[in-house]
C-alpha cells in the first residue's frame, strides 16, 4: 500500500510541478511582451463567432493582439493605425461577457482595411485605445477636411 500511496504522491507532485511552471511560463511571456509596449485584456469576436479573449499592444504605428491560448511571442493579429476606425461604444450585459472579462467591459465594432470585427475591453482600456486612434498623425483618414 505504501507503493501505491508513494506512486500517487509523485504524480500529485508532477501535476503541481506542471502547473507552476505553466503558470510561470506565462507570467514571463506577459512581462515580456509588457517590455515593448502598454499591454491592455482585449476580447475580439469576428461575424458568426465567439469571443476570443487576449492582450493587446499598443505600439505607435499598429495594434498587435495576442491571444491567451497560446504562448507565442508573436502577435496573433496586427492592425495598421491609420486603417483602425472605431466605432460607437456599447455596454455588454452580463451574459454576453468575454472569458476572463468581469464588470462593466464594453463593445465597439471595428473597420480596418477589409476586416470587420467587434472587440470587447474594460471602460479604461477603452478610452486609452479612443485615445490612441484619435491622436495618430496625420494620414488617410484625415486627407479631405
Amino acid at each position: 500500500m505504501s507503493d501505491a500511496l508513494t506512486a500517487g504522491e509523485i504524480v500529485l507532485a508532477l501535476a503541481v510541478i506542471a502547473l507552476l511552471v505553466g503558470l510561470g511560463a506565462m507570467v514571463y511571456r506577459t512581462r515580456s511582451l509588457s517590455r515593448e509596449g502598454n499591454l491592455a485584456v482585449m476580447a475580439t469576436r469576428y461575424p458568426n463567432g465567439s469571443w476570443r479573449t487576449g492582450m493587446v499592444r499598443y505600439r505607435p504605428d499598429r495594434l498587435e493582439w495576442f491571444t491567451f491560448r497560446t504562448l507565442r511571442f508573436t502577435p496573433e493579429r496586427i492592425w495598421k493605425r491609420g486603417e483602425f476606425v472605431l466605432g460607437s461604444r456599447n455596454a455588454l450585459d452580463s451574459s454576453e461577457l468575454p472569458r476572463a472579462m468581469t464588470g462593466d467591459a464594453v463593445a465597439v465594432d471595428v473597420e480596418c482595411g477589409v476586416e470587420r470585427f467587434s472587440i470587447a475591453m474594460a471602460p479604461a482600456d477603452y478610452t486609452a485605445l479612443r485615445s490612441w486612434s484619435e491622436s495618430a498623425p496625420p494620414g488617410p483618414r484625415s486627407q479631405g477636411y
